[in-house]
């Protein structure tokens, strides 16, 4: 695995788990500053929402620590990629909807 692929891989591990951290404050509603950043409205599909993001983040922690043991990228770090990706364009809809929807 190269370097890049490697930091990559560290990278998601380390935001995965801070948000499924987050998420976990959110869901038993602990008012701090990491629960706070970037919280969106979730009055129209509460409580799904807050536990739409839970298979993802855990999927990416464990995967990633996976692909960190055996220290070979292959096939499972390209689906960690498509995964988080998949989960970014989500959000990046949902904060255009949103946006869009208070103009």
């Amino acid at each position: 695995m190269n370097k890049f692929s490697k930091t990559i891989i560290i990278f998601l591990l380390v935001f995965s788990t801070v948000h499924l951290f987050r998420d976990m404050l959110q869901i038993y509603q602990v008012n701090t500053p990491l629960a706070t950043i970037l919280k969106t409205n979730h009055s129209f599909c509460r409580p799904f929402c807050d536990y739409v993001t839970l298979p993802p983040e855990i999927f990416i922690i464990f995967a990633s620590w996976f692909v960190l043991q055996r220290k070979k990228f292959g096939q499972l770090g390209w689906i960690i990629y498509a995964v988080f990706v998949m989960w970014m364009e989500v959000y990046i809809f949902y904060l255009i909807k949103e946006t869009l929807l208070h103009l």
